[in-house]
């Protein structure tokens, strides 16, 4: 095994696509509502999250994902809390 090898053994590139498990626990930023939903991107992963107000925009949020679609790269998830702000919001 070569040095070069040796370095990249482990290595892997993340998807742009990520896959979610139904009934997995997620913390995501939530991008964009349209009052009763809001919208979270993970990468080209389309998250729609129910419940989530003008008052989750830009905030990190805890979701429960309650459905996806791999082939489409989108799901649905209900939200649970906001955690946390954006360090771009202010």
């Amino acid at each position: 095994m070569s040095f070069f090898e040796k370095y990249l053994k482990g290595w892997q590139f993340r998807a742009n696509r990520p896959t979610l498990e139904t009934g997995s626990e997620i913390d995501v930023f939530v991008a964009e509502t349209n009052g009763t939903s809001g919208r979270a991107y993970i990468g080209d992963t389309e998250l729609v999250i129910d419940g989530a107000g003008p008052e989750t925009v830009e905030k990190q949020v805890r979701v429960r994902v309650t459905e996806f679609d791999e082939t489409t790269a989108t799901g649905r998830g209900e939200l649970l809390e906001i955690v946390g702000e954006s360090s771009y919001s202010g």
